[in-house]
Protein backbone atom coordinates (compact mmCIF):
# COMPACT_ATOMS: atom_id res chain seq x y z
CA UNK A 1 0.00 0.00 0.00
CA UNK A 2 3.23 2.57 0.58
CA UNK A 3 3.27 2.62 -3.23
CA UNK A 4 -0.02 2.91 -4.54
CA UNK A 5 -1.22 5.85 -5.91
CA UNK A 6 -5.11 5.85 -6.47
CA UNK A 7 -4.78 8.45 -9.38
CA UNK A 8 -2.96 5.84 -11.63
CA UNK A 9 -4.69 2.95 -10.56
CA UNK A 10 -6.17 0.19 -13.02
CA UNK A 11 -8.96 -2.04 -12.60
CA UNK A 12 -9.69 -4.72 -15.44
CA UNK A 13 -12.62 -7.23 -14.45
CA UNK A 14 -13.91 -9.27 -16.95
CA UNK A 15 -16.67 -12.39 -16.41
CA UNK A 16 -19.98 -13.04 -15.22
CA UNK A 17 -20.79 -10.48 -12.95
CA UNK A 18 -23.45 -6.85 -11.80
CA UNK A 19 -22.11 -3.94 -13.06
CA UNK A 20 -23.41 -2.48 -10.42
CA UNK A 21 -22.58 -5.12 -7.67
CA UNK A 22 -18.71 -4.56 -8.94
CA UNK A 23 -18.91 -1.11 -8.63
CA UNK A 24 -20.23 -0.97 -4.92
CA UNK A 25 -16.82 -3.34 -4.05
CA UNK A 26 -14.44 -1.18 -5.36
CA UNK A 27 -15.98 2.08 -4.03
CA UNK A 28 -16.49 -0.08 -0.64
CA UNK A 29 -12.43 -1.73 -1.06
CA UNK A 30 -10.54 0.60 -2.99
CA UNK A 31 -12.65 4.42 -2.72
CA UNK A 32 -11.83 4.59 0.69
CA UNK A 33 -8.24 5.25 -0.11
CA UNK A 34 -7.55 9.05 0.07
CA UNK A 35 -6.93 10.33 -3.60
CA UNK A 36 -3.47 11.65 -2.28
CA UNK A 37 -2.22 8.34 -0.44
CA UNK A 38 1.35 8.63 -0.95
CA UNK A 39 1.67 12.03 -2.78
CA UNK A 40 5.30 12.37 -1.36
CA UNK A 41 6.45 9.95 -3.37
CA UNK A 42 4.81 10.94 -6.77
CA UNK A 43 6.64 12.25 -9.83
CA UNK A 44 6.08 15.71 -10.83
CA UNK A 45 5.03 16.67 -14.55
CA UNK A 46 8.51 17.43 -15.29
CA UNK A 47 10.07 14.70 -13.52
CA UNK A 48 7.41 12.11 -15.28
CA UNK A 49 8.56 13.56 -18.99
CA UNK A 50 12.38 13.36 -18.34
CA UNK A 51 11.86 9.64 -16.93
CA UNK A 52 11.82 7.05 -19.50
CA UNK A 53 10.51 3.41 -18.43
CA UNK A 54 13.90 1.02 -18.12
CA UNK A 55 15.08 -1.11 -20.72
CA UNK A 56 16.07 -5.17 -20.16
CA UNK A 57 19.67 -5.36 -19.73
CA UNK A 58 21.87 -5.56 -22.62
CA UNK A 59 23.50 -9.26 -23.01
CA UNK A 60 26.95 -8.68 -23.63
CA UNK A 61 28.92 -9.50 -27.38
CA UNK A 62 30.28 -12.07 -27.97
CA UNK A 63 27.87 -14.93 -25.91
CA UNK A 64 29.13 -17.28 -23.41
CA UNK A 65 28.54 -20.92 -22.89
CA UNK A 66 28.35 -22.49 -18.93
CA UNK A 67 28.25 -26.13 -18.22
CA UNK A 68 25.72 -27.15 -15.10
CA UNK A 69 25.88 -29.68 -12.80
CA UNK A 70 23.11 -30.67 -10.43
CA UNK A 71 23.15 -33.52 -8.15
CA UNK A 72 20.15 -35.97 -8.94
CA UNK A 73 19.80 -39.83 -9.08
CA UNK A 74 18.00 -39.69 -12.64
CA UNK A 75 20.51 -39.39 -15.47
CA UNK A 76 19.16 -36.49 -17.63
CA UNK A 77 20.31 -33.34 -19.44
CA UNK A 78 18.59 -29.77 -20.61
CA UNK A 79 20.27 -27.69 -23.18
CA UNK A 80 19.55 -23.62 -23.56
CA UNK A 81 19.91 -21.15 -26.51
CA UNK A 82 19.19 -17.61 -25.59
CA UNK A 83 19.84 -14.50 -27.39
CA UNK A 84 18.52 -11.27 -27.26
CA UNK A 85 14.81 -9.65 -28.63
CA UNK A 86 12.11 -7.70 -28.94
CA UNK A 87 9.08 -6.97 -25.62
CA UNK A 88 5.71 -8.21 -26.42
CA UNK A 89 5.25 -4.84 -28.64
CA UNK A 90 8.09 -4.92 -30.83
CA UNK A 91 10.72 -2.70 -28.93
CA UNK A 92 13.80 -3.51 -28.40
CA UNK A 93 16.56 -2.68 -26.10
CA UNK A 94 17.82 0.23 -28.35
CA UNK A 95 14.07 1.98 -28.08
CA UNK A 96 13.44 0.99 -31.70
CA UNK A 97 10.54 -1.37 -32.94
CA UNK A 98 10.40 -3.93 -35.11
CA UNK A 99 8.21 -2.13 -37.36
CA UNK A 100 11.03 0.46 -37.72
CA UNK A 101 13.93 -2.20 -38.60
CA UNK A 102 11.65 -4.29 -41.16
CA UNK A 103 10.54 -1.04 -42.92
CA UNK A 104 14.46 0.09 -42.78
CA UNK A 105 15.75 -3.39 -44.18
CA UNK A 106 12.93 -3.60 -46.82
CA UNK A 107 14.03 -1.06 -49.56
CA UNK A 108 10.77 -2.28 -51.95
CA UNK A 109 8.05 -2.10 -49.96
CA UNK A 110 4.83 -0.30 -51.20
CA UNK A 111 2.55 1.91 -49.61
CA UNK A 112 0.35 -0.68 -48.20
CA UNK A 113 3.05 -2.31 -46.63
CA UNK A 114 4.34 0.95 -44.41
CA UNK A 115 0.74 0.98 -43.92
CA UNK A 116 0.04 -2.55 -42.26
CA UNK A 117 3.36 -2.26 -40.00
CA UNK A 118 2.57 1.01 -38.72
CA UNK A 119 -0.25 -0.89 -37.06
CA UNK A 120 0.14 -1.41 -33.36
CA UNK A 121 -0.43 -5.01 -33.43
CA UNK A 122 1.58 -5.93 -36.04
CA UNK A 123 4.99 -6.97 -34.20
CA UNK A 124 3.06 -8.57 -31.27
CA UNK A 125 1.58 -11.10 -34.04
CA UNK A 126 4.80 -11.03 -35.95
CA UNK A 127 6.54 -12.26 -33.11
CA UNK A 128 3.59 -14.66 -31.95
CA UNK A 129 3.80 -16.84 -35.55
CA UNK A 130 7.52 -16.84 -35.53
CA UNK A 131 7.15 -18.71 -32.43
CA UNK A 132 4.97 -20.57 -33.77
CA UNK A 133 7.21 -21.50 -36.26
CA UNK A 134 10.15 -21.83 -34.94
CA UNK A 135 8.80 -24.48 -32.45
CA UNK A 136 7.77 -26.65 -35.63
CA UNK A 137 10.97 -26.41 -37.21
CA UNK A 138 12.78 -27.46 -33.79
CA UNK A 139 10.31 -30.14 -33.16
CA UNK A 140 10.74 -31.80 -36.60
CA UNK A 141 14.75 -31.25 -37.08
CA UNK A 142 15.52 -31.93 -33.29
CA UNK A 143 12.99 -34.45 -32.59
CA UNK A 144 11.81 -35.78 -35.66
CA UNK A 145 14.77 -35.96 -38.08
CA UNK A 146 17.84 -36.32 -35.46
CA UNK A 147 15.80 -38.24 -32.59
CA UNK A 148 18.03 -36.15 -30.33
CA UNK A 149 14.93 -35.59 -27.89
CA UNK A 150 11.50 -35.27 -26.56
CA UNK A 151 10.40 -31.99 -26.20
CA UNK A 152 12.15 -29.00 -27.48
CA UNK A 153 10.43 -25.29 -26.83
CA UNK A 154 10.69 -21.76 -28.57
CA UNK A 155 9.58 -18.92 -26.28
CA UNK A 156 9.65 -14.99 -25.57
CA UNK A 157 10.31 -13.55 -22.52
CA UNK A 158 6.97 -11.17 -23.24
CA UNK A 159 7.48 -7.78 -21.48
CA UNK A 160 5.18 -5.50 -21.79
CA UNK A 161 7.06 -2.43 -20.60
CA UNK A 162 10.40 -3.35 -20.46
CA UNK A 163 12.43 -2.56 -23.30
CA UNK A 164 13.46 -5.44 -25.06
CA UNK A 165 13.97 -8.83 -23.82
CA UNK A 166 15.19 -12.30 -24.94
CA UNK A 167 14.39 -15.99 -26.85
CA UNK A 168 14.83 -18.74 -24.98
CA UNK A 169 15.10 -22.41 -26.37
CA UNK A 170 14.62 -25.15 -24.03
CA UNK A 171 15.75 -29.06 -25.40
CA UNK A 172 15.71 -31.76 -22.92
CA UNK A 173 18.21 -34.81 -24.16
CA UNK A 174 20.09 -37.71 -22.61
CA UNK A 175 23.78 -36.43 -21.17
CA UNK A 176 25.05 -38.45 -24.04
CA UNK A 177 23.30 -36.23 -26.59
CA UNK A 178 22.98 -32.72 -24.71
CA UNK A 179 26.19 -31.29 -27.01
CA UNK A 180 24.39 -32.64 -29.99
CA UNK A 181 20.91 -31.13 -29.04
CA UNK A 182 22.64 -28.09 -28.69
CA UNK A 183 24.07 -28.03 -32.10
CA UNK A 184 20.88 -29.14 -33.68
CA UNK A 185 19.05 -26.26 -32.39
CA UNK A 186 21.13 -23.72 -33.45
CA UNK A 187 21.48 -24.91 -36.90
CA UNK A 188 17.74 -24.90 -37.22
CA UNK A 189 17.71 -21.20 -36.17
CA UNK A 190 20.62 -20.60 -38.57
CA UNK A 191 18.52 -22.70 -41.22
CA UNK A 192 15.52 -20.72 -41.12
CA UNK A 193 17.36 -17.42 -41.40
CA UNK A 194 19.35 -18.72 -44.86
CA UNK A 195 18.90 -22.32 -45.96
CA UNK A 196 15.43 -23.16 -45.48
CA UNK A 197 13.66 -19.66 -44.80
CA UNK A 198 9.97 -19.48 -43.69
CA UNK A 199 7.53 -20.74 -46.71
CA UNK A 200 4.08 -19.76 -47.12
CA UNK A 201 3.16 -23.30 -46.16
CA UNK A 202 5.00 -22.55 -42.68
CA UNK A 203 3.34 -19.31 -42.95
CA UNK A 204 -0.57 -20.38 -43.43
CA UNK A 205 -0.30 -23.32 -40.82
CA UNK A 206 1.17 -20.70 -38.00
CA UNK A 207 -1.64 -18.45 -38.73
CA UNK A 208 -4.26 -21.40 -38.18
CA UNK A 209 -2.52 -22.24 -34.87
CA UNK A 210 -2.27 -18.45 -33.57
CA UNK A 211 -5.85 -17.73 -34.84
CA UNK A 212 -7.73 -21.32 -33.14
CA UNK A 213 -5.47 -20.39 -29.94
CA UNK A 214 -7.13 -16.57 -29.95
CA UNK A 215 -10.38 -18.23 -30.31
CA UNK A 216 -10.38 -20.71 -27.63
CA UNK A 217 -8.66 -18.29 -25.03
CA UNK A 218 -11.42 -15.31 -25.88
CA UNK A 219 -13.71 -17.97 -24.30
CA UNK A 220 -11.86 -17.65 -20.86
CA UNK A 221 -12.26 -14.36 -18.55
CA UNK A 222 -8.21 -14.59 -17.98
CA UNK A 223 -7.82 -13.76 -21.30
CA UNK A 224 -9.96 -11.20 -21.50
CA UNK A 225 -8.73 -9.17 -18.39
CA UNK A 226 -4.39 -9.71 -19.65
CA UNK A 227 -5.88 -8.01 -22.93
CA UNK A 228 -7.49 -5.02 -21.07
CA UNK A 229 -4.85 -4.56 -18.98
CA UNK A 230 -2.46 -1.62 -19.24
CA UNK A 231 -4.81 -0.41 -22.33
CA UNK A 232 -4.27 2.97 -20.56
CA UNK A 233 -0.92 2.93 -19.43
CA UNK A 234 1.65 5.61 -21.65
CA UNK A 235 4.35 2.91 -20.85
CA UNK A 236 2.88 0.63 -22.98
CA UNK A 237 1.84 3.20 -26.00
CA UNK A 238 1.49 0.78 -28.52
CA UNK A 239 -1.47 -1.55 -26.78
CA UNK A 240 -5.30 -0.74 -27.12
CA UNK A 241 -8.33 -1.35 -28.04
CA UNK A 242 -6.86 -2.21 -31.53
CA UNK A 243 -5.15 -5.19 -30.30
CA UNK A 244 -8.48 -6.52 -29.21
CA UNK A 245 -10.54 -5.51 -32.26
CA UNK A 246 -7.93 -5.76 -35.29
CA UNK A 247 -6.49 -9.40 -34.58
CA UNK A 248 -7.67 -11.44 -36.99
CA UNK A 249 -7.42 -8.84 -39.90
CA UNK A 250 -3.32 -8.32 -38.61
CA UNK A 251 -2.82 -12.13 -38.93
CA UNK A 252 -4.34 -12.50 -42.35
CA UNK A 253 -2.47 -9.61 -43.74
CA UNK A 254 1.25 -10.75 -42.35
CA UNK A 255 3.48 -11.98 -44.92
CA UNK A 256 6.63 -14.66 -45.05
CA UNK A 257 8.81 -11.48 -46.15
CA UNK A 258 7.71 -9.81 -42.82
CA UNK A 259 8.21 -12.84 -41.12
CA UNK A 260 11.79 -13.36 -42.40
CA UNK A 261 12.92 -9.92 -41.69
CA UNK A 262 11.22 -9.66 -37.88
CA UNK A 263 13.07 -13.04 -37.68
CA UNK A 264 16.16 -10.71 -37.83
CA UNK A 265 15.50 -8.56 -35.53
CA UNK A 266 16.41 -11.37 -32.91
CA UNK A 267 20.09 -11.76 -31.97
CA UNK A 268 20.62 -15.22 -33.90
CA UNK A 269 24.20 -14.78 -34.96
CA UNK A 270 26.63 -17.32 -33.63
CA UNK A 271 28.66 -14.77 -31.44
CA UNK A 272 25.24 -13.54 -29.94
CA UNK A 273 23.74 -16.69 -28.60
CA UNK A 274 24.10 -17.66 -25.57
CA UNK A 275 24.16 -21.06 -24.70
CA UNK A 276 24.15 -23.97 -21.41
CA UNK A 277 24.22 -27.67 -21.04
CA UNK A 278 22.67 -28.70 -17.43
CA UNK A 279 23.39 -32.40 -16.70
CA UNK A 280 22.74 -34.37 -13.24
CA UNK A 281 25.79 -36.41 -11.27
CA UNK A 282 24.40 -38.75 -8.50
CA UNK A 283 24.83 -38.13 -5.12
CA UNK A 284 27.72 -39.35 -3.44
CA UNK A 285 26.87 -42.81 -1.99
CA UNK A 286 24.03 -43.29 -3.76
CA UNK A 287 23.04 -46.88 -4.72
CA UNK A 288 20.46 -47.86 -7.42
CA UNK A 289 17.72 -49.51 -6.05
CA UNK A 290 17.64 -53.67 -7.96
CA UNK A 291 15.32 -54.15 -10.08
CA UNK A 292 13.03 -56.66 -8.48
CA UNK A 293 11.75 -58.86 -11.73
CA UNK A 294 7.44 -59.90 -11.06
CA UNK A 295 6.62 -63.48 -10.63
CA UNK A 296 5.37 -65.45 -13.90
CA UNK A 297 1.69 -65.14 -13.90
CA UNK A 298 -1.51 -66.78 -15.07
CA UNK A 299 -1.23 -66.25 -19.29
CA UNK A 300 2.26 -64.57 -19.68
CA UNK A 301 3.49 -67.59 -21.17
CA UNK A 302 3.38 -67.73 -24.77
CA UNK A 303 -0.07 -69.62 -25.88
CA UNK A 304 -1.97 -68.35 -22.80
CA UNK A 305 -2.95 -69.83 -19.60
CA UNK A 306 -4.56 -72.96 -20.84
CA UNK A 307 -1.40 -74.36 -23.02
CA UNK A 308 0.63 -77.10 -21.11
Amino acid sequence: MSQLLPGELEISTSGDFDVKEVLELVLKYLGSIPADANSEFAMTKDEAANTSFGTDPALKSPGEHIDLELSDSDPRAVSYVAGSAPNLWGYLADGTTVAERVSEADKKATDYDKQRRAHPLFANVALALVAEIVNRRLFSTVRERKQLTYDANFSFTGFERLKGGWFLVTVTASKENAQKALDACKETLETLRKSNPISPDNLESAKRVVLNRHEGELRTSSYWAMMMSGLQQESIPLKGPLSVTDFHAVVDAITVRDLQLTLETLGLDDKDLYTAIGKTVQPKGFVQDEIVKASPMAGMSRGGALMG
